[in-house]
Formats: structure tokens, sequence, C-alpha cells
């Protein structure tokens, strides 16, 4: 059934050269835009001072990290070989002939859009609309079996619960610690760079009086 459904949407490429091409710049892309959107986030946050960005921000990352780890080790595991290593398919990006289950894509992009998504639900809305585009596109294109991704996806959900009720916490406890406060620390982090600019200077412009 895994097969026949990729079938299905593998033998589309090559019908339309507008949908190749859509379907390869999703590849390419749409994960760097994601990774992007990341580090905007996290830069806006610092530099408007909010907490509640900062937070979410924070959390994602964290979590992307653990999934990560997670997506390593079932993927040792399982070895499971891609569609264009044991099938002859319409591959239209070349890909290395890694092990197949579950999609890095789905997973790493589902690690993104989950925690925003429980804080920004608009945002978070879009860029889950993102990742099962994203992972259609990729079985499009010949890289994954549809239950890669549709199991990428549930795996990241499972562990975003998992992580919501034993870890969240935690992690909220220490960002506002009252002798470690973590957001203390970023929130002035440009202050600090302005102090830092500041000392490399010459003595003179340091204790330069104006007027």
């Amino acid at each position: 059934m895994n097969y026949e459904i990729f079938q299905l949407i593998n033998n589309l490429a090559g019908t339309y050269t507008w949908l190749d091409t859509s379907m390869i710049y999703i590849v390419k892309y749409l994960s760097i835009i994601f990774a992007l959107l990341l580090i905007l986030l996290s830069g806006l946050g610092l530099y408007f001072k909010d907490k509640r960005l900062i937070k979410t921000c924070i959390h994602t990352i964290t979590f992307l990290g653990i999934t990560m780890i997670v997506h390593s080790i079932i993927g040792f595991i399982v070895q499971e070989p891609r569609p264009f290593v044991t099938h002859t398919v319409n591959l239209l990006i070349p890909h290395v002939a890694d092990p197949s289950f579950p999609s890095t894509h789905a997973m790493a992009m589902t690690a993104i859009s989950l925690p925003i998504l429980a804080v920004y639900k608009r945002l978070g809305s879009i860029l889950l609309s993102g990742t099962i585009l994203t992972g259609f596109a990729k079985v499009f294109v010949g890289h994954h079996y549809p239950l890669d991704v549709i199991m990428g996806i549930l795996i990241t959900y499972l562990l975003f619960k998992v992580y919501q009720n034993y870890l969240s916490s935690k992690i909220d406890t220490l960002l506002n610690h009252p002798k470690y406060n973590i957001f203390r620390l970023l929130i002035n982090t440009k202050q600090s760079l302005y102090f830092i600019k500041k000392a490399n200077q010459p003595l003179s412009k340091q204790f330069s009086m104006k007027g």
C-alpha cells in the first residue's frame, strides 16, 4: 500500500513542467526558509525584548535538537532504503542513499512548527501547512515513501506532547531562575555587545564628552 501510494504521487512527475519545478523548489528551499524564519524570530525577540517570543524560540530550538537526536536513532535502527534504491522511480533531484525512514524534512519542519503553533496559532498553522506540502513534494521528487513522511510528522507530534508534559515546565523554570535568569542575559545581549564594542575603542573615545 505504501509503495502503491508512492507510485501514484511520483508518477505525476514529468506530467507538467510547472508542477515539477514547483515541487523541486519546495524541496530545496522551504526548509531553509523555516530555519531562517526561526533565526529571524529569535532576533526580533531579542531586539524588542519580547519575552514571549524569546521563550517560544528557545523551546523551538530545544525541541528541534531533541527531535533530530530521536530521528538519528530511529534511522540507525530501521535502515529503510530510499525508494530510488530498490525501485525505478522518477528521481527529480539526486539524493544520497541514506535511510529513508523517517523523513528528516518532515520531522525537522514539524519540530519547528509545533512549538510556534502552541503560542502563535496563525503562524504555526502556516508552518504546519508548509510542512505537509514539503512532505508531499519529497514523495513527488522520489526521495521518500508516504509513510516516511506521515510517521515523521506523527512521531514528532508525540514527542512534542512528551516535551510539553515533562520538559517544557523545567525549561521555563530555568528561564525564570532568580539567580541564573537566562531571559535577563538574552534580553541584555544588545547592551552587552555595545559595551564590548565600546571597550575595544581607544580610551580617548571611550571617555570623550560632548558639548
